[in-house]
């Protein structure tokens, strides 16, 4: 009976958001976001100091942070709209967050992975809007670890060791817990910037779990992004009663600034030169029409970590014999653009709980009682499998969930898309209280690059994401579900009878349940993206950028997004890269001639 129940919720489930995805993108054209600016009027050849293409989590910040400078005409250039009105609702927006504007992209079927999703290919949602994937991600705010910049450094990239970047992180928070401000981290933490951080303190319902967690072995913390990343803590997210996608956070309070201009739904066509230098952006509107805007100081590229390489292959700067390839002629020889692709891989595990009287659907009733939450106690772990580490090898996102919710089934259809018969066993499995949990593998060795379809700037680049091309990796990732899965050796697992879920991949039913070997089929198959693509248009000696964000080769065109990063950071990818933009930003006026003194509240003169 609960079978039929499970395979009718997610067939309902799947029509159901269709028609919602319908609904929200009708609303969406009918009614403009008074949150944020009005098109500009741009014109064929008009002139700005800088331009900023792309309107994203990274183009935000910077928009921001030049327009200060109020003798800097600073143009903004989007794909997308502005978010719909329901992507600022925390809890809905999570529930709703696979119909959002996004570019739909999918990586490359290399015939081994990914064989449990529908596609054979895995999805990666990019936000097509202001504020870009931070108007459609989960809002877990999370900065990685200390070791995660100190590598950098130790790359070339003077400047971006944890003591550096640091300050940027606390320049740009806002914090709003009052038992992280009075908490030994303290000092770790900003409260004056634009970027709002909450933190749900610990719940009744995570109790049991995290006495779990605590007898197993792991450490219990106050808070993630302290002095101590290694153990589990009470998720922060990037909330303020209203999501803080970097649109709403930096642009809606200077939405007004006369020396703002943005311009939506326009695609960046390819990169202008003089010379060697950046002077301009061939640009597209919705209607089709194709114009050039310039810039008299410099360009500064925010597209991710898919569509900035795309963007400067399109321009002449990358693989020389892939260029020629392709039609476009090489303006620059940089082998290394698009290569260098990292990703956080990810797979569910499911852990069930009590068995409780509570009726189905009841659960997301109170996941929607309080708008302004992400929708359950979610608790965060990074675990290392050595003990001398002080860096994770995996991070656990872990929802305690009430029997019925109908969230793990939404989020396996319509987010990460595995195939109907796993949905339906994960489904199944809600017929008492779970623990889901997503795992995440956060230091592949494997390296994926982009590269471009055709020279139409239309064309959708492809995505070879090589997840496991080093083995290394899958033995790796299968002993992480090993030692997460030994929860279940503690108390309250063996008191309510916990079992493991299987969620029936085919691919592996021949192998012992839950064994090593098993293990390593599971993520082969069910591996899926956390959406944290990074290091396209990494910095370094031999980067494509350097450790100013200069694109090697040019002048006057600089990367700034997760695109740069050169090994991907220990978490959720969007405070670094608002860190990253935040400390581009001053690279720029400084090499423009902004004077300044660093504060957390900086005034700048020309």
């Amino acid at each position: 009976m609960w079978f039929l129940w499970a395979y009718f919720q997610v067939k309902i489930l799947i029509n159901l958001v269709e028609v919602l995805q319908i609904l929200i993108v009708c609303a969406s054209r009918a009614v403009d976001n008074q949150n944020y600016p009005t098109q500009a009027n741009v014109y064929d050849g008009d002139g700005f100091d800088f331009i900023i293409v792309g309107g994203g989590t990274a183009g935000c910040v910077i928009a921001n942070r030049l327009t200060e400078v109020e003798q800097w005409k600073v143009l903004l250039i989007e794909a997308g709209g502005d978010p719909p009105y329901v992507s600022e609702i925390p809890a809905v927006s999570v529930m709703l967050g696979a119909t959002f504007p996004e570019w739909n992209y999918n990586t490359v079927d290399d015939g081994v992975t990914a064989r449990a999703h529908d596609s054979g290919t895995i999805h990666q949602t990019m936000g097509k809007m202001l504020g870009g994937s931070s108007s459609i991600n989960y809002m877990f705010y999370v900065r990685g670890n200390r070791a995660d910049y100190q590598e950098w450094a130790a790359l070339g990239n003077n400047g971006w060791d944890w003591d550096s970047v640091l300050p940027y992180f606390i320049k740009s928070e806002r914090l709003n817990n009052e038992h992280i401000l009075r908490s030994y981290s303290a000092s770790l933490h900003g409260t004056h910037g634009y970027l709002g951080v909450t933190r749900r303190d610990f719940e009744e319902s995570q109790r049991e779990y995290f006495e779990a967690f605590k007898e197993t072995g792991h450490d219990i913390l106050e808070d993630t992004n302290g002095f101590q990343q290694l153990g589990y803590s009470a998720a922060s997210y990037t909330i303020n009663k209203l999501r803080q996608n970097t649109a709403f956070a930096y642009i809606t309070p200077i939405k007004h600034r006369p020396n703002l201009f943005i311009i939506k739904n326009t695609l960046a066509r390819k990169i202008i030169f003089d010379g060697n230098k950046a002077t301009g952006v061939e640009i597209q509107n919705s209607n089709g029409v194709i114009k050039t805007v310039t810039a008299r100081n410099e360009i500064i590229i925010s597209a991710g970590a898919v569509n900035s390489p795309q963007l400067l292959m399109l321009s002449g700067i990358g693989p020389k014999d892939h260029l020629a390839e392709i039609g476009i002629e090489n303006l620059v020889d940089s082998p290394n653009v698009g290569a260098n692709l990292q990703d956080h891989m990810l797979v569910p595990v499911m852990l069930t709980g009590k068995n409780t009287s509570t009726l189905p659907i009841v659960g997301d009733l109170k996941t929607l009682s309080n708008l302004e939450n992400f929708p359950g106690s979610t608790i965060l772990g990074h675990v290392a499998l050595e003990k001398y580490q002080t860096f994770p090898d995996y991070q656990v996102t872990a929802l305690p969930l009430e029997r019925g919710t109908i969230l793990p089934t939404l989020m396996c259809s319509k987010v990460f898309r595995w195939n109907d018969k796993t949905c339906i066993a994960l489904a199944n499995s809600t017929n008492r209280e779970t623990l889901f949990a997503l795992i995440s593998f956060l230091h592949p060795k494997s390296r994926g690059e982009i590269r471009l379809k055709s020279n139409n700037p239309k064309d959708k680049p492809l995505i070879f994401a090589n997840h496991f091309s080093n083995k290394d990796d899958l033995k790796k990732y299968a002993r992480c579900l090993s030692d997460y899965t030994s929860v279940r050796n503690a108390k309250f697992f063996r008191e309510v009878k916990s079992e493991l879920v299987d969620l029936e991949v085919k691919q592996c039913k021949h192998l012992p349940f839950a064994s090593t070997k098993y293990w390593q089929c599971y993520v082969l198959n069910m591996v899926a993206s956390q959406y944290h693509l990074s290091g396209t248009c990494a910095m370094g000696v031999d980067g494509v950028v350097d450790s100013r964000l200069r694109v090697r080769g040019v002048e006057g065109l600089r990367v700034v997004d997760a695109s740069v990063m050169p090994t991907i950071v220990s978490g959720n990818t969007c405070a670094a890269v608002v860190m990253i933009a935040e400390k581009a930003s001053d690279m720029l006026k400084i090499d423009n001639g902004a004077r300044f003194t660093f504060t957390t509240n900086m005034e700048y003169t020309k």
